[in-house]
């Protein structure tokens, strides 16, 4: 073997016994640290228990909130109907449409008539002309002359009269011919006074009136064109359509049904000796069995005061903010549906904010919070604001209402801490950093 291979393993033995005695000699990573993913901060209650009264369920039938029959004012022939049955509309959508030729050609007529008597306006609200002066004056002028002419014949004749050189009839022509010309002269006088002070105010008004009285029965005629478009009054389904395209209408013929179920209203009929704990106001929950999963609440809105004479209940009006999907409604019209009534007797009960209840489509849930269970797993407090923790999914019965609480049956102790925040995407079992408030 050379001396330069013999160097060469030296040094390569060297390097290899310097790496291995500085990876020996670095710092062992102190145990207890290690990389952590960060835990999702979730907002959280305790729950509230309390002597409340208990759901008495009823069965309540599903109406709109508005119905309307939409039809024409004025008669025509229906040249196309844009609204189907089962159509959604919004409100200033067009439902259908009369055919417009005739009523387009008496607007044009008073446009045209408008702008005739708009030019009689303008013409004397410009006063004379100075050429229509001019030549009032000449016309003066010339009637003067003739006037001067005639008083000098007149006269003239009078004098020869005296002198027996003319007659009296001679003279009496004279004397008519001055006498016409004095009245040209004043007739000539007064035109040219006319013309050089313009129009009388009153013309000017008369004029004025023409235009305004033209200019709204223009504004007549575009209001029944608009007429000949039948608008939605408001958001809403068509159920029915009572005509076709091509059709005549008479007015107050129906052309369509809409109704309103972006709010629909519940009316449930309740016993007499349970109608009297209820309130205009008052929270309801509503159960709907084709949807186990959702949480709808609707709202008191009034209690007929007139029993029905042969069951001896009472109408209860719901009115409830329904969710539409992809243009379908939640709720629709003439579905039953079960309302939770605060109408049973006082029990002890567990409510829990609206916010902390789950839906997954199946059932409702809550999340509750067990703060020791993290604690033994190595969670510690972080200054007494927020604190991890692990969370359980528990199963619950929905059951009435008051204002955002509801009250909630399942495995919830008195004293759970329940998620309101952060809850849509938290997995049972999952380790979170939770901070408690009043809900």
């Amino acid at each position: 073997m050379s001396i330069s291979s013999r160097v060469s393993r030296a040094i390569g033995s060297g390097m290899l016994i310097g790496v291995l005695l500085i990876a020996d000699g670095a710092p062992a990573q102190p145990p207890g640290i290690s990389d952590q993913a960060p835990l999702q901060p979730v907002m959280a209650c305790r729950v509230r228990t309390g002597e409340s009264k208990s759901a008495y369920q009823l069965l309540g039938t599903v109406t709109p909130s508005r119905t309307t029959t939409i039809g024409y004012s004025l008669p025509g022939r229906l040249r196309t109907l844009h609204a189907k049955r089962g159509d959604r509309l919004a409100a200033g959508d067009a439902v259908a449409d009369l055919q417009t030729d005739v009523i387009q050609i008496e607007i044009a007529a008073a446009k045209a008539e408008l702008r005739l008597v708009e030019h009689q306006l303008a013409e004397l609200e410009a006063g004379s002309r100075d050429e229509d002066i001019a030549e009032a004056e000449a016309r003066k002028e010339a009637a003067g002359a003739i006037a001067r002419r005639s008083a000098s014949q007149l006269a003239r004749m009078s004098k020869l009269v005296q002198s027996k050189a003319a007659s009296i009839e001679e003279l009496d022509v004279a004397t008519a011919e001055a006498d016409s010309s004095r009245q040209l002269l004043q007739a000539a006088t007064i035109a040219h006074a006319r013309l050089v002070s313009g129009p009388r105010v009153e013309q000017v008004a008369q004029a004025q009136a023409r235009v305004d009285l033209q200019r709204e029965q223009v504004r007549l005629l575009e209001d029944r064109l608009k007429k000949h478009t039948l608008i939605a009054p408001f958001d809403g389904y068509v159920t029915a359509e009572y005509t076709e395209a091509g059709a005549w209408i008479t007015a107050g013929d129906p052309v369509v049904d809409l109704i309103d179920l972006d709010t629909v209203r519940v009316e449930v009929a309740v016993p007499a000796a349970q109608v009297v704990s209820l309130r205009p106001g008052q929270t309801i929950h509503v159960e709907f069995d084709a949807r186990p999963g959702e949480l709808l609440l609707g709202q008191l809105e009034r209690i007929v005061p007139a029993a029905d004479t042969r069951s001896r209940t009472f109408p209860v009006l719901v009115r409830i903010k329904n969710r539409i999907d992809d243009g379908i409604p939640l709720l629709m019209s003439g579905m039953v549906v079960r309302m939770d009534l605060p109408i049973g007797p006082e029990t002890e009960q567990t409510f829990v904010p609206t916010d902390a209840i789950v839906l997954d489509g199946i059932g409702q849930s809550v999340f509750v919070v067990d703060v020791g269970r993290a604690a033994s797993a190595g969670g510690e407090s972080a200054g007494g604001e927020s604190q991890s923790a692990v969370v359980r999914k528990v199963p619950v019965k929905l059951g009435v209402a008051q204002g955002d609480w509801i009250a909630v049956s399942g495995e919830v102790d008195a004293d759970a801490i329940v998620v309101t925040r952060g809850n849509e995407r938290l997995a049972a079992g999952q380790s979170v950093e939770v901070t408690v408030g009043d809900g």
